[in-house]
């Protein structure tokens, strides 16, 4: 077996478990396989504990299958967040006889009192890639999570914009077993292009932010958009945005926003996600080393 056919096998899992007492949370348990690991965690300020996901792999390779389960206990106080980009490389090359499709499946369950934020990188679908995102979210009530995600639609720089095979996107929010969000997206660029009227129209980068919790409500949506809309990027540079802020069906919010910069996006969503830590529970801001 070649070296490329092997790194196409790997599959990398990621099973943790957190607990809190006194106010302190700790990564109780977890179990973990190559390429994935948990790199290390940090205390932050207010108790959080931040904890950093690597993938030691050039990315995620065809055929791969990445598993993330997180178990965050009662009253735990947790962010998430990887050290780079989720690169996909391509699922098809010459000389293959079909397509090898890579996933990414993740289970977040959040006990009594739980907070957590769950923002990785952002996610670069290169030429030819083929994934399948699928992740699920159980609450128990009274906890919190934020969730954040953004596709870049290729390497950009190098003219890939759109020329990715098939990328979707499953997400569903349980909580108290009832369904409370539920959200799918599937995009193939050659079959119909996402830079459509009704679709992307021109825009190229997709970005969202998620709370789901009992303090997302009416007032918190209206102050957000108010926080939005007289946002100023540090750089001073002008932003071309496409953006709103709405409630889901039950105990959630969403931001979405489309761009053609993933660091323009990027500082939207930060903002949004400042906005909520501190207007929704107190918490002051953050600031996450990379």
């Amino acid at each position: 077996m070649n070296t490329a056919t092997a790194m196409a096998e790997v599959t990398g899992c990621i099973d943790a478990y957190f607990t809190a007492a006194d106010g302190v949370t700790q990564l109780r348990s977890h179990a973990q396989s190559y390429p994935l690991k948990i790199a290390k965690t940090f205390p932050f300020s207010g108790g959080q504990l931040g904890v950093y996901i690597m993938d030691a792999s050039p990315g995620i390779m065809a055929g791969d299958r990445y598993e993330l389960i997180w178990r965050f206990g009662e009253e735990t106080n947790v962010h998430v967040t990887n050290q780079s980009y989720t690169k996909v490389h391509p699922s098809h090359k010459a000389g293959w006889d079909a397509p090898r499709p890579s996933a990414q499946l993740q289970k977040l369950e959040l006990g009594r009192g739980a907070y957590v934020e769950y923002m990785p990188e952002p996610l670069m679908l290169y030429q030819d890639a083929s994934f399948r995102s699928e992740t699920a979210v159980e609450l128990e009530p009274g906890s919190s999570l934020m969730l954040s995600e953004i596709v870049c639609p290729g390497r950009t720089h190098r003219g890939e914009r759109f020329r990715y095979a098939r990328y979707q996107n499953a997400l569903t929010v349980r909580r108290d077993d009832e369904l409370i969000f539920s959200a799918r997206q599937r995009v193939e660029p050659q079959l119909e292009t996402p830079r459509s009227m009704g679709r992307w129209d021109l825009y190229t980068h997709l970005g969202t932010l998620y709370l789901f919790s009992e303090r997302a409500d009416a007032p918190l949506v209206e102050g957000l958009r108010e926080r939005l809309n007289g946002f100023a990027p540090a750089s001073g540079a002008d932003m071309e945005l496409y953006y709103g802020v709405s409630l889901t069906y039950k105990h959630g919010l969403a931001v979405s926003v489309l761009g053609y910069r993933v660091g323009d996006i990027q500082e939207l969503l930060d903002e949004a996600w400042r906005y909520i830590r501190t207007e929704a529970f107190g918490k002051e801001t953050l600031r996450v080393p990379k």
